[in-house]
């Protein structure tokens, strides 16, 4: 397969197998409709904020589904993603049938945290290796220092982690791409849509790449290869 245009991805959606209001084939069929070149179904699973209850049954039925889309929709790539949720001490909601088995997994704080504590968790994070990006980094975060940022950022380089640039959380702290950058990160879009009409709207967040020179980036690993 060709190499990918991150602009033409939006890599961080829900379905209804979540908090989601659309079938997987209604997104996928979107995404071909924008044009966009590759698309991450990103669900909630239990005991994740954000999930239906359910367990491995939920996860092999909704890949079930995204093998449906890939069958129905080849000229895309669709990734069989997961957004889990970094709890305060650095660790993960764990998620029946392990992190690994995902194309992709977006780590995302969904508490309410001040600057230090956020930094702790997510550099905890970090070293486990297991999110391959940093979903909405302030969206819940109620002050922010640059010091904190400038740890978080080290320590998601030196772990090859991306930072997205999500559509559905405004970022107030913008000095943090910054920081990220220039300490060697990559950055990813995504919509967190919620719904069909926010699939691909990464038209702000592509702007903001620009004017601060971010790296965009997509995973190049083919799902099932």
């Amino acid at each position: 397969m060709s190499p990918m245009n991150p602009r033409k991805s939006d890599l961080h959606t829900h379905s209804l197998f979540s908090d989601g209001v659309e079938t997987i084939g209604a997104i996928v069929k979107r995404a071909m409709q924008l044009r966009l070149e590759v698309i991450g179904i990103a669900d909630h699973f239990w005991p994740c904020i954000g999930s239906n209850q359910g367990g491995i049954g939920l996860i092999r039925e909704r890949r079930g589904a995204i093998e449906l889309a890939r069958a129905d929709f080849p000229k895309i790539r669709v990734l069989d993603g997961a957004e889990i949720d970094i709890m305060p001490d650095g660790t993960f909601s764990q998620v029946a049938g392990g992190h690994e088995q995902f194309d992709l997994v977006i780590g995302s704080v969904h508490w309410s945290s001040d600057s230090s504590r956020w930094a702790s968790a997510v550099i905890g994070a970090s070293k486990r290796r297991t999110m391959d990006i940093l979903g909405h980094f302030d969206g819940y975060l109620s002050t922010y220092r640059q010091a904190d940022g400038e740890i978080v950022a080290a320590a998601l380089a030196e772990n090859d982690i991306a930072v997205e640039l999500n559509s559905r959380y405004a970022p107030d702290n913008l000095e943090f791409f910054e920081t990220a950058r220039d300490q060697g990160c990559r950055f990813t879009l995504g919509s967190d849509a919620h719904q069909l009409n926010g699939v691909g709207r990464n038209e702000e967040q592509a702007k903001l790449a620009d004017a601060l020179n971010l790296p965009l980036w997509v995973p190049t690993r083919v799902p099932d290869e």
